[in-house]
């Protein structure tokens, strides 16, 4: 059996599903299913996360065992780059990276970032849509965020504690150097997506093909259900499992995404909520900038720079 050849660790809610949706039409391009296998950052563990609904979102679909994920890959196929995109990987870095060095020592690192503030917010209006977040605001459940982790919620819910990226990009640095470590970022989807998308085909070591940059939708939306009770009946059918493979099985990933865009309202983050959490980020994107080359990274990271010395230690995209 095979393994990876590259892995997508982006922080949740930067943009992963959507760079994965327009890798899996590259011909030479295999991602498993499901995208987030989780493994690296679960292997061997028998998962009982207890937050609502991380019984189904996580502890179930989980691939712990070794054998069972190394099957996800294809032994053949003429594939040239096989992948998944656990955002659990990028988080859970100190676990994970012991095993990326076992199994796939040579994989190519995708690493997908958001500015923290906006990464936050999305997580929770995603986990809100729903149905799985009982806090009124990001603040409250930012309040009850320690309680959360203490009491063995998955990692999505970790709202701040996923936002912080340093330490995960610097100890992926220093494992795997930085011709194997490439860094992205959610802007740059979000302003060119089709150069985005070619610039990671080729990191991963694909060639160019036809039709490759062809704009996919946007995915994962978050935001406020424009009617609960639509929402409430595709939450119930999102929770059977019956229910839930049937939809799977007679309509497209692009199909439901498209609907689930139609169902929800977006709006950008309260300033009054910005004001309160961005200092939580600030020393820590200071130090992420200085991990990374000036060219390439967006203003809010660019802004955080101070005058300590700079190491050109990866490629900042």
């Amino acid at each position: 059996m095979t393994g990876p050849t590259f892995l997508v660790v982006g922080a949740g809610r930067s943009g992963t599903t959507g760079l994965v949706e327009g890798l899996r039409g590259h011909p030479e391009v295999f991602v498993t299913t499901p995208k987030e296998p989780d493994h690296l950052a679960y292997a061997g563990q028998q998962l009982a996360f207890r937050g609502p609904g991380d019984d189904l979102a996580v502890n179930r679909p989980a691939v712990t065992g070794l054998a069972d994920y190394l099957a996800l890959y294809p032994s053949d196929g003429g594939f040239t780059a096989l992948g998944e995109a656990s955002v659990s990987t990028l988080y859970h870095y100190e676990r994970a990276i012991p095993g990326i060095q076992r199994i796939a020592p040579d994989a190519r690192i995708v690493v997908l970032l958001r500015e923290p503030v906006a990464r936050a917010h999305s997580a929770f209006d995603y986990l809100a849509g729903q149905g799985r977040e009982s806090a009124p605001t990001l603040l409250d459940a930012v309040a009850d965020e320690d309680r959360r982790v203490r009491d063995g919620w998955a990692h999505l819910w970790h709202y701040t504690r996923m936002s912080r990226y340093a330490d995960a990009v610097e100890a992926f640095l220093e494992a795997f150097g930085p011709d194997r470590v490439g860094v992205w970022f959610h802007d740059n989807l979000s302003d060119d997506y089709p150069g985005t998308l070619g610039q990671v085909l080729r990191f991963v070591g694909t060639a160019p093909h036809p039709g490759e940059l062809d704009r996919v939708p946007v995915v994962n939306v978050s935001g406020t259900p424009r009617s609960r009770l639509v929402h409430g009946a595709m939450q119930a059918a999102r929770g059977n499992e019956a229910v839930r493979r049937l939809g799977q099985r007679v309509t497209t990933f692009r199909v439901r995404e498209a609907l689930r865009r139609r169902l929800v309202t977006k709006h950008d983050v309260d300033p009054g909520v910005r004001r309160e959490l961005e200092p939580l980020f600030a020393d820590d994107l200071a130090r992420l900038s200085r991990l990374l080359p000036a060219e390439g990274q967006p203003d809010w990271l660019r802004a955080a720079r101070d005058d300590v010395p700079r190491p050109s230690s990866a490629r900042a995209r």
